[in-house]
């Protein structure tokens, strides 16, 4: 006879949780209860099959965890069970360094796709690019492979090399890129600088929203100001998203009192308007937000916000279309919990961002080839003001001359430089997409 664990136990408890969580009249709870009851009762017998007739003996518990596993990877590419060697990898991310590739991937429609690279990473330089489809790692099938499994296959140590193969979008013969592991670093706020000396236009590079990029932002925009910085260039391009609450506060440095975001989902605790409030606004300078296909999640709140309230222009491509809201929700204290879609994004103006993405005032399209030369001209943009003063200055002559290689920085410059009359046209007028 089988001996059913706490595990499953838990599952059945579920049931009657979800059932007397929502407010139904008698007979429909009665009903929905039984229904729960025979859906899990087919769950132990198949359970009991696998024990009684699978060819090899196989424990309790991973059949349980594969149970889990399925379950959330049916709802959506986001919602995953985290094992207790998950929670390790949830801790070391959240530190801001690891070992890796630094590439965003989720699991859709059964293909490894990468939401994007991570500017400056490993990846980045290597070519990856927004959108790849990855069909094999170290020439094994990467097909239906888990997300958990792609994180054991793709990280390591600094140092050590691994050979993907994708598919670019767009093309049709799979390419293989060998990338150098190294340590991923998630500087969030990078290559603060004047780009046109004479219109005072800055640049602003954020790569992640974390607990601190605000206040790193409120430095870097200080610091613009400080050198007569009269507009401003948001880069969110490559930026796949990160804390909402990080996303909120970024955007109400350039708002008063509108509307950021609102979130809405089954359980009215995740129904929410958040506001921005006036103090520690920053001056009303014409600002340009730069998108593209990587920017997601926490920047396509950013972006939303800036366009629908007028306060600036977006250009690029359209963003990736990440709406959601992930929820952690512990299941045993410290050793496992479920992450798990809770409520999804809206834009001040009501529209929905989840599998839609937000479609810029000016769209700049950039084919691989220009996506690559993009790359190596953002690796170096967003590192030199890391360099020393002798050697910024030479890679500053370079970097103007090389400038045409991003197209969507020169039409946000072209924006900025026309005196204020294009920018005004744009925002008063944008086009429609």
């Amino acid at each position: 006879m089988l001996r059913i664990s706490k595990h499953l136990l838990l599952i059945l408890s579920l049931a009657i949780i979800l059932t007397h969580g929502r407010l139904l009249p008698a007979e429909e709870q009665a009903k929905e209860q039984d229904d729960y009851y025979k859906n899990y009762e087919e769950l132990v017998r198949v359970v009991r099959l696998i024990k009684d007739k699978y060819v090899d003996d196989v424990e309790f518990a991973r059949l349980l965890t594969g149970a889990y596993r399925g379950m959330l990877q049916e709802l959506d590419p986001y919602s995953q069970y985290i094992g207790p060697d998950e929670m390790e990898d949830l801790r070391i991310e959240t530190e801001g360094e690891f070992g890796g590739l630094g590439i965003e991937v989720i699991v859709q429609d059964g293909i490894l796709t990468v939401i994007t690279p991570i500017l400056d990473s490993p990846a980045f330089r290597a070519g990856v690019m927004a959108g790849d489809k990855i069909i094999r790692i170290e020439d094994e099938s990467a097909e239906r492979i888990t997300l958990r499994e792609a994180i054991e296959k793709l990280r390591g140590e600094p140092g050590t090399k691994v050979t993907i193969t994708v598919l670019h979008p767009g093309e049709v013969e799979p390419a293989d890129v060998t990338i150098e592991r190294d340590i991923v670093q998630l500087i969030s706020v990078r290559g603060i600088k004047i780009l046109d000396d004479e219109k005072k236009i800055g640049y602003v590079s954020l790569t992640s929203f974390q607990e601190d990029t605000a206040e790193e932002l409120d430095t870097a925009i200080e610091s613009l100001l400080q050198e007569g910085m009269t507009a401003l260039i948001l880069d969110l391009r490559f930026n796949p998203g990160g804390l909402l609450d990080s996303a909120v506060e970024v955007s109400d440095r350039f708002l008063i009192e509108e509307v950021i975001v609102t979130t809405k989902g089954k359980d009215i605790a995740q129904n929410h308007v958040y506001h921005a409030k006036k103090p520690g606004t920053f001056p009303d300078f014409p600002l340009v937000v730069l998108v593209n296909k990587g920017s997601a999640s926490a920047a396509e709140i950013v972006a939303g916000a800036i366009r629908d309230n007028k306060r600036g222009i977006l250009v690029g491509t359209k963003t990736f279309g990440k709406g959601s809201v992930q929820s952690l929700v512990p299941v045993e204290e410290g050793l496992s919990a479920i992450k798990l879609t809770t409520a999804k994004y809206y834009t001040p103006s009501g529209k929905l961002i989840h599998n839609v993405g937000i479609e810029p005032d000016v769209v700049v399209e950039l084919d691989n080839e220009e996506t690559r030369d993009l790359h190596l001209y953002l690796s170096r943009l967003n590192n030199v003001s890391d360099a020393p003063a002798s050697e910024s200055e030479s890679d500053e002559t370079s970097l103007e001359e090389e400038g045409s290689a991003d197209m969507q920085l020169q039409q946000a410059l072209d924006i900025l430089r026309d005196d204020k009359q294009l920018f005004t046209k744009l925002l008063d007028n944008p086009p429609t997409l």
